[in-house]
């Protein structure tokens, strides 16, 4: 079963986690530098330069994702990556993603925030009508409340100014580093602006983490979540609540969350009858797609078309695009899960 022609949608993947490491090399060079002096890569077996296959741990992800995102210095950069994650999407046939993107990173490098809300819209939109992309602006956890406040205001400005897609806040980082009732300031910001917010928990924390996300921080999705499953009671309750889980498998095996694509627990969650979603999180990174991801997802699940239709029914209704935009996925994934049925 062909993927290509399935109208996709995509709602964890990162911007920054999106930089390839042809493009990563090309930004070090043209700011003057070595990359081998500021990018931890390896060397492949054809002698080019290389993401790890592996991460020691998520430690050793966070120092190289940050070491990229120093690299995005000028709205130029910035409308250049985003023009390529733009072109991705078209590629796949993600006709929806929501692409979270840590903007206080860019302003504490120098950047000025109106230049860098425009460089992103401008080059978002090289997308098209057929791979639209709203924004989700993440706050990073172990840096604590105030960046989260930082990174309303600078919210809160761009909207006002109406200059970036912007449809939902995020709390991302080591989620260990601080609680998530710190952050209440994000759900507040999130009802007031009209946003919606997604938590990553249940990566690399507990269950305790997932509960801690829908209790105190009132999360609308949470990223990953993982951790769930070993809370019968509390994958009951979010069953229940048909609470979004955005799932990663290949991220989670190569952070060393996860033993292998076999052992993941996403086919426990959809045997739970969990809302799961997918999705590929820091795409090159992982050397992973949102194809690859529903294609792991299917094989792990034991999911045919018309589950692969739902999966993506699930994907638009926990969007948080416009609601008019919601019915247009949905039509096309009707469509496309109709004629499947005439084979």
């Amino acid at each position: 079963m062909s993927l290509a022609a399935l109208p996709k949608v995509e709602l964890h993947v990162h911007l920054e986690g999106s930089i390839d490491v042809a493009t990563a090399v090309g930004l070090a060079q043209a700011h003057g530098l070595d990359p081998a002096d500021v990018l931890p890569l390896e060397v492949a077996d054809d002698g080019a330069a290389a993401y790890p296959a592996r991460f020691r741990d998520f430690l050793h992800f966070v120092e190289l994702f940050l070491a990229v995102s120093r690299l995005v210095r000028t709205p130029d950069d910035l409308a250049t990556v985003a023009a390529a994650f733009a072109a991705d999407r078209r590629r796949q046939g993600i006709r929806w993603t929501e692409v979270t993107f840590t903007a206080v990173t860019h302003v504490r490098g120098g950047m000025e925030p109106r230049a860098m809300w425009a460089a992103l819209h401008d080059g978002l939109a090289e997308g098209g009508p057929s791979a639209r992309v709203g924004v989700i602006v993440d706050a990073v956890r172990n840096l604590g409340p105030a960046h989260a406040d930082e990174t309303v205001r600078l919210v809160r400005d761009a909207l006002e100014a109406g200059l970036a897609p912007i449809v939902g806040l995020g709390l991302a980082g080591i989620e260990t580093a601080r609680p998530a009732h710190e952050f209440v300031a994000l759900r507040a910001a999130a009802d007031e602006l009209g946003l919606g917010l997604a938590v990553h928990a249940g990566e690399t924390g507990s269950a305790d983490a997932v509960r801690a996300a829908v209790d105190d921080l009132g999360a609308d999705r949470i990223g990953h979540g993982i951790a769930v499953v070993a809370d019968e009671g509390l994958m009951a309750r979010f069953v229940r609540d048909a609470l979004p889980f955005e799932v990663c498998p290949s991220s989670n095996v190569v952070l060393g969350v996860v033993g292998s694509l076999d052992e993941h627990p996403v086919a426990r969650m959809c045997a739970a009858g969990l809302n799961v979603t997918v999705g590929s999180d820091d795409p090159p990174f992982f050397a992973t797609t949102l194809t690859d991801e529903l294609a792991v997802v299917a094989r792990l699940c034991g999911l045919g078309r018309a589950d692969l239709a739902e999966l993506q029914r699930r994907a638009a209704r926990a969007a948080f695009a416009p609601a008019a935009v919601r019915d247009e996925l949905l039509a096309a994934i009707d469509a496309w899960d109709a004629t499947g049925t005439h084979h």
